[in-house]
């Protein structure tokens, strides 16, 4: 018996380690526009509200497909929709370098955010799929980890790419790594017939009443919360950089340190969302980064600059595998890639929100009042947070 469960362990940790390394090699991919994007828009003559129109369009489609994407993949499997989504990725990828008008780039950002949906939210319900109970925070934060260090290094390697090679070989870059990785999960990763209670497909809830969960609506609310805010630090801290004649490797470097920091914490912090109360991470975290978000248009320099991004990354490393430990453990009992999908959705319509909301305000009021907004909005997520997860308490562990 006690064989029997090591097999099993080493099995999923196994399968754990490849698709930790397949999705961290995608985002870096993706990581690699991330500071480009903003910049590229604005060449071809976006103003404002036109970036966030484009920069909002990749969310759109994420918003529309991420939960249909986890209701397919807990009926029909895991793999086969990374697979095919990493493929897509690897072709729309060749598209950025077309546009000769900025608003050509809604419809390339819409389809790629199509594809990213069959990719890491899959990844994420297959990796609770396979962990051990009393492991779920320490898996769900080790594949996590591998997102938030492909998104890490993806700026740095972008700033340096544009400022040597220009911008259409960071596309080609992000095209060649989706394609990569694609190949990858295809020849590695076990197909879901292998794996024991694939698709969880005799335990699927309905959208509606997921939602009418306290603690779902509750993880709901507070992700599109916080990424209304934390998406005019992501969406405009390119543009702050530009007036303050930072380069872009500089800004790689910021943006690439803020989410080093979220990644290296993941692993520790997973384990003691295993331990303890998962709910006072999402708090603390998300309170502390709404307050950091709103120092920002109030320095100077590449230091202090980097220094705020710092301490966002930790804020923002605190509260993130709390809410993928609530969401793993209800989603064994609701379908694991629909609830997911469900609350990246959350993430996604925040991410909506937050560059058109800023654009607007950028036209308006000016930069400085885009990161003021942002930090209300995600200081106000921890509060609600706090409201709908006040009775919730962890599954209890087996002795």
């Amino acid at each position: 018996m006690n064989a029997g469960i090591i097999k099993m362990e080493t099995s999923s940790s196994g399968v754990l380690f490849l698709l930790s390394a397949a999705v961290g090699v995608a985002m870096i991919g993706l990581g690699i526009i991330w500071p480009i994007i903003p910049v590229y828009a604005v060449e071809l003559g976006a103003g404002g509200f036109l970036l966030g129109l484009i920069i909002a369009s990749f969310n759109v489609s994420r918003t529309i497909f991420n939960p249909l994407a986890g209701r397919l993949s807990d009926k029909w499997g895991r793999k086969k929709f990374i697979v095919a989504g990493l493929f897509v990725y690897a072709g729309i990828s060749l598209l950025y370098v077309l546009p000769t008008q900025p608003e050509t780039l809604i419809l390339i950002r819409f389809f790629h955010g199509m594809a990213s949906v069959t990719v890491v939210p899959i990844a994420m319900a297959m990796a609770a799929d396979i962990a051990p109970k009393q492991k779920l925070g320490l898996y769900m934060g080790t594949l996590n980890m591998a997102v938030m260090l492909g998104l890490g290094i993806g700026p740095v390697l972008g700033g340096m790419i544009q400022d040597r090679f220009g911008m259409n070989t960071a596309f080609y870059a992000m095209g060649g790594l989706a394609l990569l990785t694609g190949i990858l999960v295809m020849i590695f990763i076990p197909g879901d017939s292998n794996r024991n209670g694939s698709g969880n497909k005799s335990v699927i809830t309905s959208f509606g009443k997921m939602l009418k969960n306290r603690v779902v609506l509750g993880i709901f609310i507070m992700r599109f919360f916080t990424a209304s805010g934390q998406g005019a630090v992501y969406t405009f801290l390119p543009i702050l950089a530009l007036q303050l004649d930072l380069t872009s490797s500089q800004v790689g470097i910021i943006l690439g340190a803020n989410i080093f920091l979220i990644a290296f914490l993941q692993r520790a912090m997973g384990r003691l969302a295993d331990q303890f109360n998962p709910k006072y991470f999402i708090i603390w975290g998300t309170f502390a980064s709404g307050l950091i978000v709103m120092g920002m248009p109030f320095v100077q320099g590449f230091t202090m600059i980097l220094i705020l991004n710092i301490f966002m990354g930790m804020a923002n490393g605190l509260a993130l595998p709390g809410g993928l430990v609530i969401t793993g453990q209800l989603g064994r009992k609701m379908g694991m890639a629909s609830l997911m999908g469900i609350t990246d959705a959350a993430w996604s319509l925040g991410m909506i929100v937050s560059p058109i909301l800023s654009g607007i305000v950028l036209d308006l009021f000016g930069l400085s009042q885009v990161f003021i907004i942002g930090s209300l909005l995600i200081i106000t997520g921890s509060v609600l947070v706090n409201f709908f997860l006040k009775d919730y308490q962890p599954e209890k562990r087996a002795i």
